[in-house]
């Protein structure tokens, strides 16, 4: 199977479980009126790239291509198909690992398998996400078939004011041997009705020095509109 196609069934697998908790949200109903950023996951439309920076009004978000990365080197906007469990997730921004014949220090083609990718999600919030849903997230997960490593809820997740939500770091079990194939790490937080999930999948064993600071930074770099306009407030 290929990566890109594992990628599509880990996320299925993962978010159809987690849809049949009965953690829905009373607040999904179609009569409220939707955000900006709900009616562009309904219809998504693109941004604007200009040198490393990716500017998408309709989503309110805006992403600046980090100067150093060590294994997710070429980030760009995708095309907005719907993606995961039932089409509910909108791919916003990926990130691709270096290309055949590119050393990496910490991420070559023989430890990556070919092809890496994290991508960064926008989909309706129909759940709550906060400290109370932990242990309904580490269920499902389990239920589905997955060795948790960790579930936690996180404050202002790595800095960013505002950035509540649920990490999960799993493992995916290869059958024949006993032992995990692949490492799973994913960070869901909401943003208003939106809900945002950042997402990457590699082999079970990589290095994870490089992929955590590429992480740090896509998702440090990764910012909203009000935040961007808060900040100039304060700098003035």
């Amino acid at each position: 199977m290929s990566p890109k196609l594992l990628r599509f069934g880990l996320c299925t697998l993962a978010l159809c479980a987690l849809g049949s908790t009965s953690c829905k949200e009373g607040g999904g109903s179609s009569s409220k009126r939707k955000s900006d950023r709900a009616r562009w996951v309904d219809s998504p439309s693109s941004g604007t790239s200009t040198d490393n920076k990716i500017v998408i009004p309709g989503l309110g978000v805006s992403f600046e291509k980090p100067e150093v990365l060590y294994v997710y080197k070429e980030c760009a906007e995708t095309a907005h198909s719907p993606d995961g469990p039932d089409k509910k997730w909108i791919p916003v921004i990926r990130c691709e690992s270096a290309t055949s014949g590119d050393y990496d220090e910490y991420a070559d083609e023989e430890s990556s398998g070919g092809g890496l990718s994290m991508t960064i999600y926008a989909a309706h919030k129909d759940r709550v996400i906060n400290e109370r849903t932990v242990e309904t997230f580490r269920a499902s997960y389990q239920n589905a078939g997955y060795i948790v490593d960790d579930v936690s809820f996180m404050e202002d997740y790595m800095g960013k004011p505002g950035r509540r939500g649920v990490e999960a770091r799993l493992h995916l079990m290869d059958s024949s041997t006993g032992y995990p194939s692949r490492e799973i790490q994913r960070f869901m937080f909401p943003r208003g009705d939106v809900l945002f999930i950042v997402h990457i999948d590699y082999p079970y064993g990589d290095d994870r020095s490089g992929i955590n600071n590429d992480w740090q930074r896509i998702f440090w770099n990764f910012e909203f509109d009000e935040e961007i306009a808060a900040a100039s407030v304060g700098e003035g």
